[in-house]
């Protein structure tokens, strides 16, 4: 005898009924009022005693948003273009860190020369 047992639906399922059901159009003004939303919150953060301090707000936005983007890349087949450029940029980025540690090492060294006693 197989048993059947029920499945909760992912998350990601979940983002694509959710995308299925609504209309492109209808989507990109609500992922536009997300956004509007989270840089409210982004806008009212405090540095307080040299700490950043955001609203406790601000983590609900950052999950509308992220949903929203995710539904408007299902929405117009650009799953695989947003994953590529998430990966490109994060690449460049960890480039660029790679080259500003290179740089402050290279000017260091050269500052060390200079205050060298002889």
């Amino acid at each position: 005898m197989i048993e059947i047992i029920n499945m909760e639906p992912t998350l990601l399922e979940k983002i694509r009924k959710i995308s299925e059901h609504y209309s492109p159009e209808h989507q990109l003004k609500k992922a536009k009022e997300e956004v509007r939303e989270l840089l409210a919150e982004l806008e009212a953060a405090q540095i307080i005693n040299g700490k950043l301090i955001l609203p406790g707000n601000t983590w609900s936005e950052v999950g509308d948003v992220n949903i929203m983007n995710i539904q408007l890349a299902m929405q117009h087949g650009k799953i695989d273009k947003v994953r590529e450029q998430m990966e490109y940029k994060v690449n460049r980025q960890l480039r660029r860190i790679e080259a500003e540690k290179k740089k402050m090492a290279w000017q260091q060294g050269i500052m060390n020369r200079f205050t060298e006693v002889e």
